[in-house]
């Protein structure tokens, strides 16, 4: 059995969408469908300590400290981790 869903997307996430869709013959909601049923198995596979969002948000306060800091040099950990020695 199906059922309709509704949800908004963002513009370059529905162009992308169209432009796999055209170019493999596929109809949208098949792709939608599959893309969440992956989704929702890897969510169960992976443990979620090993997920990173795909967007983090921070508040404006919290943007205006980022912005301001003047410390741009990378700490010791993760140079060492960058240097792979």
């Amino acid at each position: 059995m199906s059922v309709q869903i509704s949800a908004y997307i963002e513009d370059d996430i529905k162009q992308k969408m169209e432009k796999y869709s055209s170019a493999h013959g596929l109809k949208k909601g098949y792709i939608i469908q599959n893309a969440l049923d992956y989704y929702l198995n890897a969510l169960q596979a992976i443990p979620s300590s090993v997920i990173v969002p795909s967007h983090i948000s921070v508040n404006e306060e919290t943007m205006k400290t980022l912005l301001q800091s003047e410390n741009n040099e990378p700490n010791s950990k993760l140079k060492d981790l960058l240097n792979d020695d």
